[in-house]
């Protein structure tokens, strides 16, 4: 799975399902100041990364009623905190937070629940790249906080941080 590929996923369940989609890439997210989000994914080695926000809305409702935040971080080295191997084999896994959105969220659709639902995905890997980001760097996250980083294996509450507050607002 990568997070082009994820997305591909994402927009077909989307068109089948009748769901709103919109995916904010890192382009957007810079002007959200989703710095956070920003500093995790400046180690993939492609733009591929974003959060995908996915709205269910039966008839007559027009806010949500719930929203639900997954982590999808595709694949975790642990960043410049490489992780060792044997805790590397099933980070694959790490995404498990999204697809139980998800399927939460395909679950209330097929089964005609009367919730209005948004479904905040936060799409990246962390991954170790001359672009990474390290310890000791400082950002500021889409709420203004600045965060410190000082373990870069807290790559999903840095990507979750950023999709909080979207969620949020």
């Amino acid at each position: 799975l990568t997070a082009a590929s994820y997305r591909e996923l994402l927009a077909h369940l989307a068109e089948h399902n009748d769901w709103n989609m919109r995916f904010l890439d890192r382009a957007a997210l810079g002007r959200l100041g989703a710095g956070a989000f920003l500093a995790v994914a400046q180690g993939n080695a492609g733009n591929d990364a974003g959060i995908a926000h996915l709205s269910w809305r039966p008839k007559g409702r027009s806010r949500p009623d719930v929203s639900l935040v997954g982590k999808g971080i595709i694949f975790d080295t642990g960043g410049t905190n490489l992780k060792p191997f044997r805790a590397m084999l099933d980070m694959h896994q790490d995404m498990c937070g999204s697809a139980v959105a998800l399927g939460v969220l395909l679950a209330i659709t097929r089964l005609r629940l009367p919730l209005a639902v948004d479904c905040w995905l936060a799409i990246t890997e962390n991954r170790l790249s001359p672009q990474s980001y390290k310890s000791r760097d400082v950002v500021s996250a889409a709420c203004g906080t600045t965060i410190e980083v000082i373990h870069t294996d807290a790559e999903g509450r840095m990507a979750l941080a950023d999709t909080l507050v979207l969620a949020a607002r």
